[in-house]
């Protein structure tokens, strides 16, 4: 999104009643602009009017890519961030889910295009960044919670896997994985957009299983091989690096 259009799209967006804040924003693991999210608040945002202003700009050549995000929602999930309480919702289009601390991030890393004369968006990020660049509480509620989420989808995976489950285990290791990527993100204080292209993230990140995505990758080769013994060598070795890293993490805590 270059400026020119930037700046089209938001002098159409601004006057649209209920709206609090344009924010630009990256998706997957690229944290430049590359759409907007449209914060508003509930029951007041006129849709019949937004679809106009998306009509005006389409016509210009202009196009946009949004999301909707309720103010107060996003107000209590930076809230609970801060205090050290991780939540997961399913969500369609999301298959590991939307971790409420995505909220955040989209906050932390989001660039103001336009916001309302209270300042909602810009109060959200000083309330973030009172704690320094990543919450210390949200690290360990992220690493908590997400390695024992790892552990119990690797032990239903695991007993399934030899009763010939193979779909039921790559299932599982998809959640065992998207967990330890939020362990890492959260180990290198980094926040996590989403699940997509975490993966890839992760594996650039300085405290990380050696080679992380390309093992990751091959225990899905082990799968649909049909061949979970092998899956799971790799599993195990990967399971105890990623609590040889909590457990670093935990002492360097303790000094």
């Amino acid at each position: 999104m270059d400026e020119v259009n930037r700046e089209k799209i938001v002098s159409e967006l601004k006057s649209i009643p209920g709206l609090k804040g344009i924010v630009g924003y990256g998706g997957g693991d690229n944290i430049t602009e590359s759409a907007i999210l449209l914060y508003h608040v509930a029951g007041e945002l006129s849709n019949q009017e937004l679809e106009h202003v998306v009509s005006r700009v389409d016509d210009i050549e202009v196009l946009i890519h949004y999301k909707l995000r309720e103010i107060d929602p996003v107000v209590h999930a930076i809230f609970d961030c801060l205090d050290g309480r991780i939540t997961i919702k399913h969500e369609s289009g999301h298959p590991f889910g939307v971790v409420n601390s995505s909220y955040a991030a989209e906050i932390h890393y989001g660039r103001i295009l336009w916001e309302a004369p209270d300042h909602p968006i810009k109060t959200l990020k000083e309330k973030l960044a009172m704690q320094g660049a990543y919450p210390e509480k949200l690290r360990q509620a992220t690493i908590a919670y997400f390695m024992k989420e790892a552990t119990l989808a690797l032990g239903n995976g695991h007993s399934a896997a030899m009763q010939g489950g193979i779909h039921y285990a790559s299932g599982s290791f998809f959640q065992a994985a998207c967990s330890w990527v939020q362990v890492i993100h959260a180990l290198n204080r980094q926040f996590l957009l989403s699940e997509k292209g975490g993966m890839k993230r992760a594996n650039q990140l300085p405290i990380s299983p050696k080679q992380f995505r390309v093992r990751v990758n091959q225990v899905y080769r082990y799968f649909a091989a049909n061949n979970p013994t092998l899956a799971y060598c790799e599993i195990d070795m990967l399971e105890h690096e990623m609590a040889m890293l909590v457990r670093t993490y935990a002492e360097d805590l303790e000094r």
